[in-house]
This record gives C-alpha cells, structure tokens and sequence, in this order.
C-alpha cells in the first residue's frame, strides 16, 4: 500500500467521496434556508377545563424592522372534541403608538363531512389561519395582540392552545 498508485487511487476516492457528500447536502441546505423565517412564535394553553369566553390571551411581539414584508397567522391547537366546523375569534391590536384596531376573524376548522383542516398528530390537530398577509409595519416597537373566542358558549371545549406567529413574508407585496 506504499505504492504511488495506491497513494494516487486514495485521493482519487477521497476527492469523489467529498465531492458525493456535497452533492448530498447542497439541496438540503438550499431547501431548508428557502422557507419563511419566524420572527415570533407563541403558544399559550389554555385552561383544561375549557376556553371561557371573558379569557384573552395576550401575545407581545417586538418589531425591529420596518422595511421588511410580513405575514401573521393565529394558530390553533384542537382536538377532535371541539363541536364546531368553525371559530370565531375577536383580535384587538395596540400598536406601539398606542392605536387600537379591532377584527373579528372566522376560522374554517373543518369541511362539511367533518374532515378538520391543518395538520393532525393524533388526537391534536393544529391549524394556521391568516391575520394579516404581505404587510409592514410603520413603526418599530412592541405589537400587542390580544385574542377571545366569539363563540355562543360561554366555555369552549376541544381547543388546547391559542397561537401567534410572525414571519418574513415571501415574495412582493
């Protein structure tokens, strides 16, 4: 094995072992530095007994950039129990200017036959509905946002956890 042959065929095989392992990890890393980037992202449980109707849920997101596109999405966690096909949630934002807005969202939880939309893990389904797409915000600072059910029960049952996640938006406005 101390012949020059046998020296030259090791580094033949190294170089083409090195240059397989690129080939490899090049798409991965170029695919998983593609999707969108979270800025924030937060979950709060809720209590075991059910979502009451006079509980909000508060999410503070600090903003530092204001020449970037955004996307917001409420998340939520649910279980097969939860009795609707839909949810209403009522959103309040304060700004860092202290402006307050007001939405009242409807979440489409699942199609007519029952089949609930997002993804499931078991008994946990988790779904992702859009707040406010492609959009900037005009001043740097903390967000507040706060989120109540705007359903006819008094307590909710079937919701676990209530979400909020910003991202870098793909794309143009």
């Amino acid at each position: 094995m101390n012949s020059p042959t046998d020296y030259n065929l090791l580094v033949k095989l190294n170089n083409f072992f090195q240059r397989l392992l690129l080939i490899l990890l090049l798409p991965i890393l170029i695919f998983t530095s593609c999707g969108k980037r979270p800025i924030f992202h937060e979950y709060k449980l809720l209590d075991a007994g059910g979502w009451s109707s006079d509980s909000s849920y508060v999410f503070n997101v600090t903003i530092n950039d204001t020449t970037a596109l955004y996307d917001l999405l409420i998340a939520i966690r649910h279980t097969g129990d939860y009795s609707y096909q839909n949810l209403w949630l009522f959103v309040e934002q304060i700004t860092p200017n202290q402006e307050i807005t007001r939405d009242t969202i409807l979440c489409a939880m699942a199609d007519y036959t029952g089949k609930w939309y997002g993804t499931g893990n078991g008994s946990i389904y988790t779904l992702q509905v859009p707040l406010h797409e492609h959009f900037h915000c005009d001043k740097a600072g903390t967000y507040q946002y706060s989120i109540v059910h705007g359903m006819r029960d008094d307590v909710l049952k079937g919701v676990n956890a209530i979400g909020l996640k910003l991202e870098i938006a793909d794309g143009e406005e």
